[in-house]
């Protein structure tokens, strides 16, 4: 378990409705983690790039069945366009159903010469491969009242960033302003870790 399972995992629950759901896809999962493993469900399918059964920037996900509740975590950074993403992972939706993500900052800020997409001396690093790229990040200017926000911005001034929000602009591949999201239900929270090695986590649960 990492360092910051724990916290995260905490966020999460409070976010998700504590409900029993008929089918559940995991996206980005190989296996259960103690956030996952307590979600009541009948069924439970997992899609994963080592598991050769899916990849996040494929066109057709091939995934021909429907859920009530679609979820991952740690991955949707690695979508290269996170609206077709979250529109796909809606499509895997019945009528009624729960879209859970989240989207991650700040894990390479603190290096001198890594930025938020993994650009080192002016090329791109990958973190595993072409195929999971840290590409994008989602956005809503509400974001820049919020508590976890401020704190994060004051943490990563130590590293020369006065402005969090011209950062992400500057600096991520792919961002999505939540705005362009229609005919669903969004709620979106914020969480940051560590002031010494400060992170960011964007939180989305979508309604159908």
């Amino acid at each position: 378990m990492g360092k910051s399972d724990p916290h995260v995992f905490d966020f999460y629950s409070r976010f998700l409705p504590n409900k029993k759901y008929e089918k559940v896809a995991l996206l980005g999962n190989q296996k259960d983690n103690a956030f996952t493993a307590a979600i009541q469900c009948q069924e439970k399918d997992f899609y994963d790039l080592a598991l050769k059964n899916w990849n996040i920037n494929d066109d057709d996900w091939k995934i021909s069945k429907k859920y009530d509740l679609v979820l991952s975590t740690r991955c949707p950074y690695f979508a290269k366009d996170p609206k077709s993403f979250i529109e796909k992972c809606l499509d895997l939706l019945n009528p009624g159903g729960t879209l859970f993500l989240d989207w991650g900052l700040g894990d390479h800020w603190r290096f001198e010469e890594y930025k938020v997409g993994w650009v080192k001396n002016e090329e791109q690093e990958f973190a595993y491969a072409d195929s999971n790229f840290l590409w994008s990040t989602v956005w809503h200017d509400s974001f820049l009242n919020h508590p976890h926000y401020l704190a994060f911005q004051e943490n990563v001034k130590k590293f020369g960033y006065e402005n969090v929000k011209d950062a992400i602009r500057d600096e991520v591949p792919a961002i999505l302003d939540l705005s362009e999201i229609k005919n669903v239900n969004i709620q979106a929270g914020l969480m940051t870790l560590w002031e010494d090695k400060p992170q960011l986590y964007i939180g989305l649960l979508l309604e159908k």
